[in-house]
């Protein structure tokens, strides 16, 4: 696809100024082949429909391959189909497959009477895992000639369209790269210009399906306003580029947001009867924790205080719902003077100060298993944005804008951004987690909280923690 981005002086610059702002095209890419995976799952389903009707077995494949199916979605196996960065594609397709028959084993466990035919649940299996592969090998070829690539023009006055392409750059995988650009103009004389009066030509002649406007000022939109509007009535999509980042990214892009963007955006939606029934579920499901975990929470305690002295259990103040701070429970990760020398710094990757038997403990995300307790509490959720300490809040409100916005939400014990970034242990990581805060926030629901939930246990399962 070949994006093109109207770039140009800052916006506070432009509003200032009555010089014309210079607005330029750069061309992009995107791949979305979203549509043809699903369609080509579907298929896959009635085919294993067809091949088991005859065999009294009729649910046994189709629950096997939707189960697959189901965490290929949960971990966006479409999006990264066609990207560049194979190992990744391959790591995350047996995952995935392993996922789901680990479901459809406890499946048919629970419902023996689904249990397929042996040869009917290898073929499925085979089905199932030749599938992406297959996809991967056509789609590639595809997209590579053009198809399944949308074609957008990014549109603003300042540094966020060079800032948007650098994200999706980032997102798809690839190194960000200088492109070639050409100035669109209302000087049609000007040299390397191209008319703004021609743009709706370009929209045609390049194919372009949608625009995304990343900052403009009321002068700058108005005239572009006039410039697309026989596009737009002819079925262009016109949105804003925050909008479309969330949909790209899984995140908010915090940089280009505005305390306007909070009151009028979709979302953001919390009626007393889902608070009452999150808080329900939250109970059950710390209560289940609990107690399914009671005979690991032994080992490990056995374990922590034979490895080195100190209490089994590690208590510190965080900051909860509308900044009230509560003492959080973990288990004991790290010496017990681990801050006598150092002072308060957040916890790294690789950090020194984690014994072994912590480091295990983080790995497999097993130290959080205390906070089910606070959860009980009403202190915590089973989902929601991590809690920070008081200190590196105070620093994050004064570096990070909006940062205190996430306290309007209660922290939980894994969340959005948790299961889609990295360990964080920087202002930056904490950036980033804010970024993905705030689409839990915006989209949070029942469905959202069990698709979290299962990728924690993607995340647990595989040894994607500290």
């Amino acid at each position: 696809m070949a994006t093109a981005t109207i770039d140009g002086t800052a916006w506070a610059r432009a509003a200032a100024s009555p010089a014309k702002a210079q607005l330029k095209i750069r061309p992009y890419s995107l791949a979305r082949p979203r549509g043809v995976f699903v369609a080509a799952e579907l298929m896959l389903l009635a085919v294993a429909l067809l091949q088991t009707a005859w065999s009294g077995h009729i649910l046994g494949a189709p629950v096997l391959i939707a189960s697959c199916v189901l965490f290929f979605h949960i971990n966006n196996l479409d999006r990264s189909i066609v990207s560049s960065n194979s190992p990744q594609f391959w790591i995350d397709l047996l995952e995935c497959t392993a996922l789901g028959f680990l479901a459809s084993a406890i499946l048919f466990h629970i419902f023996p009477g689904l249990v397929p035919r042996v040869e009917i649940a290898l073929g499925a299996a085979l089905l199932t895992g030749l599938l992406p592969v297959i996809l991967r090998s056509c789609l590639r070829h595809l997209v590579t000639h053009g198809k399944f690539v949308d074609q957008i023009l990014i549109v603003g006055t300042g540094d966020l369209p060079a800032k948007l392409q650098r994200a999706l750059d980032h997102g798809m995988g690839r190194p960000a790269r200088n492109r070639q650009m050409l100035t669109l103009s209302e000087s049609p004389n000007r040299r390397g210009a191209v008319d703004l009066a021609e743009l709706n030509e370009l929209v045609v002649r390049d194919r372009i399906s949608r625009v995304v406007i990343a900052e403009l000022d009321s002068q700058c939109r108005e005239k572009l306003a006039v410039a697309l509007l026989d596009s737009r009535l002819r079925g262009l999509q016109v949105g804003d580029a925050v909008e479309f980042y969330e949909k790209f990214s899984g995140k908010i892009w915090v940089e280009a947001l505005n305390p306007q963007w909070f009151v009028y955006t979709d979302g953001f939606k919390g009626s007393q009867a889902g608070i009452r029934l999150k808080r329900c579920v939250d109970v059950i499901s710390a209560l289940l924790l609990i107690l399914l975990a009671s005979p690991l929470l032994v080992l490990i305690a056995i374990a922590i205080r034979l490895e080195s002295e100190g209490p089994v259990l590690f208590r510190q103040v965080r900051v909860g719902l509308h900044g009230k701070t509560f003492v959080i429970y973990k288990f004991r990760s790290m010496r017990q003077d681990a801050e006598f020398h150092s002072g308060p710094a957040w916890a790294a990757e690789c950090d020194e100060r984690v014994t072994r038997v912590g480091r295990l403990l983080r790995i497999l995300r097993l130290d959080e298993i205390p906070q089910a307790f606070n959860v009980l509490k009403g202190e915590m959720s089973m989902v929601g944005p991590r809690p920070e300490r008081p200190c590196f809040v105070n620093r994050l409100e004064q570096e990070i804008p909006f940062y205190s916005l996430r306290h309007y939400l209660k922290p939980g014990i894994t969340g959005w951004a948790q299961v889609m970034y990295r360990y964080g242990a920087s202002v930056e990581d904490s950036y980033e987690k804010l970024q993905y805060d705030f689409y839990y926030a915006k989209h949070r629901s029942f469905r959202c909280d069990a698709a979290i939930l299962l990728k924690t246990v993607r995340t647990v399962l595989f040894c994607r923690g500290c």
